[in-house]
C-alpha cells in the first residue's frame, strides 16, 4: 500500500498547478482529486465480495498490478477521459488492498489492533516520500515524466503481494449474500461516518480559513500544510500503539478514551483554540483509524471483510458530505459553531453506541487475559 500510493499522493500536489499539461480545466482537476473516493464508497461491498471469491491474497496481487498501471497512466495520458479512468482505477486498486490489510489483520483477532495499526503507519510512509522526494523530482524530471518513475517504483508492490500467505481464517470471511453500494449502517458505521465527516471533511476544509482569521493568507496556508503533514506523522506513532493497547487491554477503552478526545479536540476548534484542538483531533484520528476497525472486526459475527466494506464505505460518506456540505452552510454560520456541532453529534453517535447490546454483550477480556 505504502509503494502504491506514491503516485496518488503526488497527483495532489502536482495537477492543480499543472492543470493545462494534463490537457484539463481546474474545473476536471477537482473531478480528478475526487473520483477515486467516489468510486470506491459505492464499491467496497463489491470488492470485498470478489476478494471472498478469489481470495484476499489474489485479489492484493490483482490490485497492486492495477495500482502501477494507474500511476503510469498519469504520465502516459492527456485529456480528462484517460486521466478518470486512471483515478477510477485507482479507487478501485486502493479499496481493495484496504480490505486486504485488514482482512489479515482480522485473522488474527488476539492481535487485530496492532496489525492494523502497524499497517496504518507503514502506509504514511510513501505519502511522505512523495511529498518531500516526489515533489523535488516532479521540479527535475516533470510533471508528468516523474509518474513514469513513480510507477517503476511501485513494482515491488506486487512482489509483496505475491509473498502473502495463500490461506487466510476462511470462516471468518465467508460470503454473506449480494452486497449493497449503500449497505445500511450500525452503530459503529455511524461513529465513523462522524469522524469522516468532521476530520477529513470540515476540519480539513476550514482550517485554513479559521488560521486565516488570525495571520496572514500565506502563513495560514504553510501552517495548514505543516498540520497536514504532521497528521501523518501522528498517525504513523498514534495508530501502531493504540493498536497494541488494544490487543492488551481490549478494544473498549481505548476507543472510548480516543472518541472523548475527539469530541474535546472539535469542542476545543469551536472556541477558538484552534492549535490545542488540533493536535488532539490528529491525535484521536490516528487512534480511531485503527482502533474502530479493530472493533468492526471483533463484533462481526460471520463476513469481515463485509462488515469492514460497510464501515470504510460509511466513512467515506461522511469525507465527502462534509466539505459539500460546508461549502453550501459556511454563508450562514461560521467553522468555529460547525465544529461544536460536530462535538456534539459525534458525542451523541458514540454514547448510542454504548448503548449497543453488541457492544456491551462484547465486553470481556481479551485473550491471553
Amino acid at each position: 500500500m505504502s509503494l502504491a500510493l506514491l503516485g496518488d499522493a503526488l497527483i495532489y500536489i502536482v495537477l492543480p498547478v499543472n492543470a493545462d499539461l494534463f490537457g484539463v480545466s481546474l474545473a476536471w482537476v477537482g473531478v480528478l482529486l475526487a473520483a477515486n473516493r467516489i468510486v470506491r464508497t459505492f464499491s467496497y461491498g463489491m470488492i470485498a465480495l470478489v476478494g471472498e471469491r478469489i481470495g484476499i491474497r489474489n485479489l492484493c496481487i490483482l490490485a497492486s498490478i492495477t495500482a502501477v498501471i494507474s500511476t503510469a497512466m498519469y504520465g502516459l495520458f492527456h485529456g480528462w477521459a484517460p486521466l478518470l479512468a486512471a483515478r477510477i482505477l485507482w479507487g478501485l486498486s486502493y479499496g481493495a488492498m484496504l480490505l486486504v490489510a485488514l482482512g489479515y489483520a482480522a485473522s488474527d483477532p488476539a492481535r487485530t489492533g496492532t496489525r492494523v495499526g502497524v499497517s496504518r503507519a507503514i502506509e504514511q510512509v510513501g505519502p511522505l516520500i512523495a511529498l518531500t522526494a516526489g515533489a523535488w523530482l516532479a521540479g527535475i524530471l516533470g510533471p508528468r515524466d516523474v509518474f513514469f518513475y513513480l510507477a517503476l517504483i511501485s513494482c515491488p508492490a506486487a512482489l509483496f503481494a505475491i509473498m502473502l500467505p495463500r490461506r487466510v481464517a476462511r470462516a471468518r470471511v465467508a460470503a454473506t449474500g449480494r452486497p449493497s453500494a449503500l449497505p445500511r449502517p450500525d452503530r459503529l458505521d455511524i461513529l465513523i461516518f462522524w469522524m469522516g465527516f468532521g476530520v477529513d471533511g470540515v476540519f480539513t476544509m476550514t482550517v485554513t480559513i479559521m488560521l486565516a482569521q488570525h495571520i496572514a493568507l500565506e502563513m495560514a496556508m504553510v501552517s495548514g500544510g505543516l498540520i497536514f503533514a504532521g497528521r501523518r506523522v501522528v498517525e504513523m506513532v498514534a495508530a501502531p500503539l493504540s493498536g497494541a493497547i488494544a490487543d492488551r487491554f481490549g478494544v473498549h477503552k481505548p476507543l472510548i478514551a480516543a472518541s472523548f478526545l475527539l469530541t474535546a479536540g472539535l469542542a476545543c476548534v469551536g472556541v477558538g483554540w484552534l492549535y490545542a484542538g488540533a493536535v488532539a483531533i490528529m491525535l484521536a484520528r490516528g487512534a480511531l483509524g485503527t482502533l474502530i476497525p479493530a472493533a468492526v472486526a471483533l463484533f462481526a459475527p460471520r463476513s469481515v471483510l463485509q462488515a469492514l466494506a460497510r464501515n470504510q464505505t460509511w466513512r467515506d460518506i461522511g469525507a465527502a458530505l462534509g466539505p459539500l456540505t460546508t461549502g453550501f452552510v459556511l454563508s450562514s454560520t461560521t467553522p468555529e459553531t460547525l465544529h461544536i456541532i460536530l462535538a456534539v453529534a459525534y458525542l451523541a453517535s458514540l454514547l448510542w453506541l454504548l448503548t449497543s447490546p453488541v457492544w456491551r454483550g462484547s465486553m470481556k477480556p481479551p485473550a491471553g487475559k
